[in-house]
């Protein structure tokens, strides 16, 4: 890297772009004035970076007279390699172009366990099938990532606000706790007709939601405060949810969650009218970087579109 930064600099100059298109030209047309007019230059500033680039590579690259412009064989030699550099550049920038522009490359996002099993599964698959030249690299864990240490290019998370600055916040979805339980549950213990008979009822609960304090039970307009103590606790509602699934007992869970069980029967909303008030959003992460790769715009646009319907 050294040797290729002396070899462009001359006094801490590097080579223009410019110039280099600017000696293609005319060699391309023979003259400084055609050159001037193609580039939209005057005829000075055409020669004042001819002389620039001369003085930068440390030889003289054109025999000009007052009729003609002709190369030397110094400049022969370079117009080819800066033909070559000119071509290669114009294919890097239309390739960056069209990598943001089309979809396509690895995907790799990070999200939690249990939404990425009972949420983001079926909605991966489908954007895959949609999008079918980009690759989804999924990384599922409970401890936040950092996208740049991991080379992650978004995160799914659930929380309440953005805590750092380097990260744009797309919010997907709100978060409500409700009650769930199996029939072959219900069947057997009956069904609570109030948040006060949930205490004859054995309870799967979070961890954050069994510290003793009182939680806050919304319904419409109406607010009531009750703590609940559970027979069984994690810190994974994945967990929680299929522990309810075969009967163990009520569990507070995402309704997110809980919807594909709903709808197949396997679980039963319980007091429906009552959720619990949670601070917590779904969201998606991405770096606050101005250019957004189209892989990324693509993968928002697509889950926004998912839950706002």
């Amino acid at each position: 890297m050294e040797t290729y930064s002396s070899e462009l600099q001359d006094n801490g100059s590097d080579l223009r772009l410019a110039d280099l298109r600017t000696f293609c030209a005319v060699l391309d047309h023979g003259s400084l004035t055609q050159a001037a007019r193609i580039t939209g230059e005057s005829k000075g500033s055409v020669s004042r970076r001819i002389t620039r680039l001369e003085q930068q590579l440390g030889v003289q690259l054109l025999k000009r007279t007052s009729r003609i412009v002709s190369p030397t064989e110094a400049g022969t030699a370079f117009q080819a390699r800066a033909i070559q550099a000119l071509s290669l550049l114009s294919e890097g920038i239309t390739e960056l172009r069209n990598a943001r522009l089309e979809p396509s490359g690895l995907l790799r996002v990070t999200m939690p366990v249990d939404l990425g099993l009972y949420i983001f599964a079926p909605l991966i698959a489908d954007f895959c099938a949609q999008y079918p030249q980009i690759q989804v690299d999924v990384v599922m864990t409970e401890t936040f990532l950092d996208l740049a240490t991991h080379h992650l290019d978004a995160a799914i998370r659930a929380t309440t606000a953005l805590v750092d600055s380097q990260y744009i916040l797309h919010r997907l979805a709100n978060l409500s706790l409700q009650l769930y339980a199996a029939p072959a549950y219900l069947n057997q213990k009956g069904c609570p007709q109030s948040l006060e008979a949930l205490a004859d009822h054995r309870l799967l609960l979070h961890q954050t939601q069994q510290q003793g304090k009182a939680l806050k039970w919304c319904n419409g307009g109406s607010v009531q405060r009750m703590a609940l103590k559970g027979q069984i606790t994690a810190n994974d509602f994945a967990l929680l949810k299929q522990t309810a699934t075969v009967g163990a007992g009520i569990a507070v869970l995402p309704s997110l969650l809980c919807e594909t069980d709903c709808r197949s029967g396997q679980l039963i909303p319980v007091l429906p009218e009552w959720y619990l008030e949670a601070p917590t959003g779904l969201y998606l992460l991405h770096d606050a970087g101005r250019l957004l790769p189209a892989k990324v715009s693509y993968f928002r646009d697509f889950l926004r579109q998912h839950f706002s319907g």
